[in-house]
C-alpha cells in the first residue's frame, strides 16, 4: 500500500476521502452486504436538545465487533466489556476517548459521527424527504389535537390494501434525517467501490443494527425506518433491525459509547481536549466527524 495511506492520520477531511481510504483497506470490497451498528445521543427524537449526534460504524465482516472487544478490555479494567454512556464514571469516559482511536487504526472500520443542531434538522425535513423520494407520500396532518406525520400510502408485501403510517412530529424530522444521512453514506462507499473496481454500477446492501427504537422494534418509529429505507430512493439500498433481547450488544455499547463522547466533546470542547498519546502508522481505519450547523 501506498506509503502516504500508512502515515496518514486517522481523521478524514470528508465523506469522499473517508469512504475511498476505508475501500481501499478491504480485500473484496464487492462482498456484501456490509454492516452498520448506528445509535443516538440523546435519542431519536426532537426533544428540546441544541444538539444531538450520531454515531455509525461500518465494517464488512463486523470487524467493529472486534473493536468492540479489544476496548472494553482497555478501558473498563473491572468487567472487561463497555458499559453504556449513561452509566460510564469519568474515568471510564477519559479512557474510552483516549484509546478509541489507537484501536480503530488497527482494523478496516469506518466511524462516522454526525452532530446537528436542533433546529437545523427540523428546518430540513423537507429537504430529506426530497433525498429520500417520498415528498409526495408524506404530509402534516391533525390527529387528537397533535399535529402528525402521515407517510403513504404504500402496500405491503403480498397485500393489496393500501395503508397511511403515522407517527409523531417529534420523531419524523429525526427519521428523515438518519435515513437520509445513511443514503449518503451509501453512496459515497459504493463509489469508491465501483471507482476501486472499475464498474460502472452493481447491487449494493447495507444492514444497519439500530438500537433499540423508541417503542421497540415494534413501534411507530421502527415501521416509520423500515418505509424509508425499503422505499423511494432507497429501495434495495438497506435491511434495518437490531437485537429484541433486554441485554445490549457490545457493538451496540460502542455506538452508544461513540456518539455519548461526541456529543459531551461538541458541547464541552474545552473538557475533552484529547490527551492521549500520539497513533503510531500504519493505520487502516478512518473517522469522519460532520457537523450540520
Amino acid at each position: 500500500m501506498d506509503k502516504g495511506i500508512l502515515a496518514r492520520s486517522v481523521a478524514a477531511p470528508d465523506m469522499k476521502v473517508a469512504a475511498d481510504l476505508f475501500v481501499s483497506s478491504l480485500n473484496d470490497p464487492i462482498l456484501t452486504p456490509f454492516f452498520i451498528s448506528i445509535d443516538h445521543s440523546p435519542s431519536e427524537q426532537i426533544d428540546g436538545s441544541e444538539w444531538h449526534t450520531s454515531a455509525l460504524i461500518i465494517s464488512q465482516n463486523m470487524e467493529h465487533q472486534l473493536i468492540a472487544d479489544e476496548l472494553g478490555k482497555r478501558v473498563n479494567s473491572k468487567g472487561g466489556v463497555l458499559i453504556q454512556w449513561k452509566k460510564a464514571k469519568s474515568l471510564y469516559k477519559k479512557k474510552f476517548h483516549e484509546e478509541f482511536f489507537h484501536v480503530l487504526k488497527g482494523y478496516p472500520v469506518l466511524a462516522i459521527v454526525v452532530s446537528a443542531r436542533e433546529n437545523t434538522i427540523i428546518s430540513h425535513e423537507q429537504g430529506f424527504a426530497n433525498e429520500l423520494g417520498i415528498s409526495d407520500f408524506y404530509r402534516k396532518v391533525e390527529k387528537n389535537g397533535k399535529v402528525k406525520v402521515e407517510l403513504g400510502p404504500f402496500v405491503w408485501d403480498g397485500e393489496e390494501k393500501q395503508e397511511t403510517h403515522v407517527v409523531s412530529d417529534r420523531h419524523a424530522p429525526m427519521a428523515f434525517f438518519t435515513a437520509s444521512h445513511l443514503l449518503r453514506v451509501h453512496s459515497f462507499i459504493k463509489s469508491a467501490i465501483c471507482s476501486r473496481l472499475n464498474v460502472v454500477d452493481f447491487q449494493f446492501c447495507m444492514s444497519v443494527g439500530s438500537d433499540k427504537p423508541p417503542a421497540d422494534f415494534s413501534g411507530p418509529y421502527a415501521k416509520m425506518m423500515w418505509l424509508l429505507l425499503g422505499g423511494g430512493n432507497a429501495a434495495g439500498k438497506f435491511t434495518w433491525g437490531g437485537a429484541t433481547c433486554t441485554e445490549d450488544f457490545e457493538i451496540d455499547i460502542l455506538a452508544d459509547n461513540l456518539a455519548g463522547l461526541f456529543r459531551e466533546i461538541n458541547e464541552s470542547p474545552e473538557k475533552y481536549e484529547y490527551q492521549g498519546r500520539d497513533l503510531v502508522p500504519p493505520i487502516t481505519g478512518v473517522f469522519l466527524w460532520e457537523k450540520l450547523e
